[in-house]
């Protein structure tokens, strides 16, 4: 993945970052094979118990609200490896395997007066291959892929009441940690779904490229208030660009958010976030977004069905992807041992100078997913995957891709 906007006649954009990267050779996926091997043996040697209930994968979020029971230090290996193949269409055909290891550790605590503590460290590795770069899509089909290199992800502090009325959050984080969420969203594998390119593309800080921050969060009720402050270039310990502290021209990035929520029934909210580093004024963004989700149906023992929407925007001579627009829905049967089903589709909208320096791209690109998450017992998760991409890399003359694959991942 590389920091650029959306390319076309042919080019790839991966629609997640805009910060400069450096590129790396990726070797071929079956190299990867041996360590998949092992985490997937491994996986189905442990107990049932050694798995979390929660069913959180290691993409999941951590929102502010967040308070967990209390227990000592632990440690826990999580992985995902997702195998998914341009079958038609798109820039070439074949595979990409993309895979992420991490290493976490963890504790919660109960402080006096009635508070609650949170320690956590991710490091984590990603490895395999991009499929984006057979499907040739800008915004990103499959959200675990990224370079090759061990980093930290996670090391933040945080606390809270017992009550849910207030967070504070300290250290490296991601902005799409909090910001920006849609619960009903998140077993589906396209990136822009927890991600939207109006901001991702931008150089914010998001998964799996986060950066030392601080944010909070007041809930007195449904109605709920939430920013946050990072340094404005992700600068990750672990690699090669050394510690990782903020250094001078950096810049700052700040987000609001403020809405009303009710776990399990519904979200609505709407945020802004302005990006603006000190040695590139010409890098400055701002951006806006609305969001909803909503229980639609209860079906009582057959589950119940949630659907979300959102749509985000950035100025649009600030970006090459003005407008996003994505919307889905879900249902979750009463036993979730029996799986999710999840349906979505993304569309990113070029803005008006992209177009035109670059006449002959397609307006937007579109694509279309449906998702089944599978436990299997306590151990694993198995999810097939379907995308369909209309126009992908925005090149009016590539045949729309369709991409089949899928995910497992799992805990111990």
């Amino acid at each position: 993945m590389t920091g650029r906007g959306p390319h076309v006649h042919g080019d790839i954009g991966d629609g997640r970052r805009s910060a400069p990267r450096t590129h790396r050779a990726r070797p071929p996926w079956w190299q990867s094979a041996p360590l998949l091997a092992l985490l997937a043996s491994g996986a189905l040697a442990l107990p049932p118990a050694a798995i979390a209930d929660d069913d959180s994968g290691v993409r999941a979020a951590q929102p502010l609200d967040l308070i967990p029971a209390s227990h000592p230090w632990r440690a826990s290996l999580l992985w995902a490896v997702d195998a998914m193949d341009s079958v038609a269409g798109g820039a070439k055909r074949g595979w990409g395997v993309p895979a992420v290891l991490d290493l976490r550790l963890e504790q919660h605590g109960v402080l006096a007066d009635g508070l609650d503590s949170h320690w956590r460290v991710d490091v984590i590795r990603t490895t395999g291959t991009n499929p984006s770069e057979q499907a040739g899509d800008v915004q990103g089909l499959d959200n675990i892929a990224a370079p090759h290199v061990w980093r930290v992800y996670h090391a933040f502090w945080q606390l809270n009441d017992r009550a849910r009325h207030w967070a504070l959050r300290a250290g490296w984080q991601g902005y799409d940690e909090a910001f920006a969420l849609v619960p009903a969203g998140s077993d589906l594998i396209g990136s822009s779904f927890g991600e939207a390119p109006s901001f991702s593309q931008a150089g914010v800080p998001i998964w799996p490229e986060t950066t030392l921050g601080a944010t909070a969060l007041w809930a007195p009720g449904p109605l709920f208030v939430q920013a946050g402050l990072w340094s404005g270039t992700p600068r990750n310990p672990g690699t090669h660009q050394g510690w990782g502290l903020p250094r001078g021209g950096d810049g700052a990035l700040q987000a609001l958010e403020f809405g009303v929520q009710r776990h399990g029934d519904y979200k609505l909210a709407v945020g802004g976030w302005s990006l603006h580093r000190a040695s590139a004024r010409d890098a400055a963004h701002r951006g806006g977004y609305a969001l909803a989700q909503l229980r639609l149906l209860d079906t009582g023992t057959n589950g119940h069905v949630s659907g979300f929407a959102q749509c985000s925007g950035t100025r649009p001579y600030r970006s090459d992807v003005a407008r996003y627009v994505g919307a889905g829905l879900r249902w979750t049967p009463a036993a979730e041992a029996h799986g999710r089903l999840s349906v979505g589709v993304a569309r990113a909208t070029l803005s008006a100078a992209f177009r035109a320096r670059h006449p002959a791209a397609a307006t937007a690109e579109t694509a279309y997913e449906i998702t089944w998450r599978q436990r299997i017992g306590a151990r694993l998760s198995v999810q097939p995957d379907l995308q369909y991409i209309v126009h992908p890399a925005l090149a009016p003359t590539r045949d729309h891709a369709l991409v089949i694959g899928v995910r497992v991942d799992g805990r111990f």
